[in-house]
């Protein structure tokens, strides 16, 4: 079962690896009908368990000190979406942003790693953050996958656990800044549909069309 203590070392392992920066994102995981989430306002570097706010799936809160985290509705959201969804993040990794700045999707047959744990990770449309509009456009959005870019935004994953929500943001992170940098190197190579066909068979990858 997660923890509050289990959060704050994920959002402060954010902050180290440059994934989050001063107030920037949000992390939370649910357990039953009860939500725990990071509140506004606060550097999640230097955080702890009583910077928490415990709400409810419509973001009634039920314990805690300061407000839930202005960006909250998203994780209700997607919480009421997927069921198998248990733990989310939402951070401001500098190269994954500069996707979501870029208004570009990273494909899933680019490197087999990400091709099993994230496959094809969308750029999602601009909608003003904080409200319920970019909250059930992101929820739609993870409706059938485990990550996404928001455009002029972050990004944001999702996972059975805190450990596995985290895991594939870092993953992300590294892959948008390999991208980058082979970019620079004359492009990009990707791995063959035929060869795509192995993840599917083996993995349960599910490619879009």
């Amino acid at each position: 079962m997660e923890t509050a203590t289990k959060l704050v070392e994920i959002a402060k392992r954010l902050y180290d690896r440059n994934m989050n920066a001063a107030l920037g994102g949000n992390v939370s995981f649910r357990h039953g009908d009860e939500i725990t989430i990071t509140e506004s306002g606060i550097n999640k570097g230097f955080m702890n368990v009583n910077n928490l706010v415990v709400v409810d799936i419509d973001g009634n809160k039920l314990l805690g000190n300061g407000k839930p985290s202005s960006e909250g509705k998203m994780h209700y959201e997607i919480y009421k979406l997927r069921p198998d969804v248990q733990a989310i993040v939402h951070a401001h990794p500098p190269f994954a942003v500069a996707f979501a700045l870029a208004h570009q999707d990273l494909p899933d047959d680019i490197l087999p790693e990400c091709s099993i744990l994230l496959g094809r990770v969308p750029c999602l449309p601009y909608v003003t953050p904080s409200t319920i509009e970019l909250a059930r456009e992101v929820a739609q959005g993870l409706a059938h996958r485990n990550a996404a870019f928001m455009a002029n935004h972050g990004v944001i994953t999702v996972g059975a656990d805190l450990e596995e929500a985290y895991n594939r943001m870092e993953l992300l992170e590294q892959t948008c800044m390999s991208v980058v940098y082979a970019t620079m190197l004359g492009g990009v190579h990707h791995i063959t549909s035929a060869d795509m066909e192995f993840f599917v068979d083996n993995f349960g990858l599910k490619r879009e069309e």
